[in-house]
């Protein structure tokens, strides 16, 4: 029974780019996401007791602090994974040279970061189209972790991005195939031009979990609360491999990191991080009495080794 816990570390421009706001007033000013949720996701595994993957944006290790951080957890035994050099989300509508230079770069900033390569890669939004894989092993990924089998969600972000254009809201949000919300639960060998599908790749898919169709995301469990969280992990423990995906914002707030007022159209990022953390301890708690936590790449090998 495996439990994994990673947490994908989105810059801000990123929620930018989603609900079509400008730039920031200070345009020098370092994103606060890769080091500030390292440290609280970091210190957060510490009093558990558990290792996890932080997926980083390559780009984001430009700034001193986010490497430092970075290559800190990696000193305490975290992973760190691909997450594409600049988090474009229509990256898998672009061509299989920009895609192989994202996917290419991503590792290389992290590899001088860390001093390692990665071997595990998530595509930006979740959606892998038809080559980003094959780019996922050639830069040495023995897994992937994209796939969110959750129709819910993607209906969901669909009606969001639906809404923003009715707005007259420039979003990069894009809706990718709607077979990828369709793939298998449970970790799988994937078709590589066909992710949602079984095949014979060399990599490994170790897909997003969700219970009755919800996904198992920071924002989830943050919306749910800690008084029911726990009645989700019971439902979630019934299954033998549980990967839990939180973002870097699951841990920052508006008011404690003095973020600009207009991301609030995030609405997570108006809950205290302390409280949202709360809520992702527990959750962690209860799956541990019955699931072994480690990270996806540590999963990865022992599921390929059965």
């Amino acid at each position: 029974m495996i439990l994994s816990v990673s947490i994908d570390l989105d810059p801000l421009w990123c929620y930018r780019e989603i609900y079509g706001l400008g730039p920031p007033a200070d345009h020098e000013a370092a994103d606060p996401v890769t080091p500030v949720a390292t440290e609280r996701f970091c210190a957060l595994a510490r009093e558990l007791g558990f290792q996890g993957t932080l997926f980083v944006v390559g780009r984001a290790l430009d700034d001193p602090a986010a490497i430092a951080a970075v290559a800190q957890a990696h000193a305490q035994g975290h992973e760190v994974a691909n997450h594409t050099f600049s988090h474009r989300y229509d990256l898998s509508r672009e061509t299989e040279e920009v895609i192989e230079d994202e996917v290419a770069r991503g590792a290389t900033a992290i590899e001088k970061a860390c001093g390692v390569s990665p071997r595990g890669f998530r595509a930006p939004g979740y959606l892998l189209g038809s080559c980003m894989l094959e780019k996922a092993v050639q830069a040495k990924a023995i897994y992937d972790s994209s796939v969110l089998p959750s129709p819910a969600y993607q209906g969901i972000k669909a009606a969001a991005v639906s809404l923003l254009g009715l707005l007259r809201r420039p979003t990069r949000a894009i809706i990718g195939d709607p077979r990828e919300a369709f793939g298998p639960r449970q970790p799988y060998r994937p078709d590589l031009s066909r992710p949602w599908k079984r095949g014979l790749g060399s990599l490994l898919e170790l897909p997003i979990s969700s219970v009755m169709g919800v996904p198992l995301i920071g924002s989830v469990l943050a919306a749910v609360g800690s008084q029911f969280v726990p009645y989700l992990a019971a439902l979630a423990a019934r299954s033998g491999f549980v990967n839990l995906e939180l973002h870097g914002v699951d841990l920052l707030d508006l008011g404690t990191d003095r973020l600009d007022p207009a991301l609030g159209v995030q609405r997570d990022l108006k809950i205290p991080w302390v409280k949202k953390a709360e809520a992702i301890s527990t959750f962690i708690r209860t799956l541990q009495q019955t699931h072994r936590p480690m990270p996806l790449q540590k999963a990865a090998a022992l599921l390929i080794s059965r």
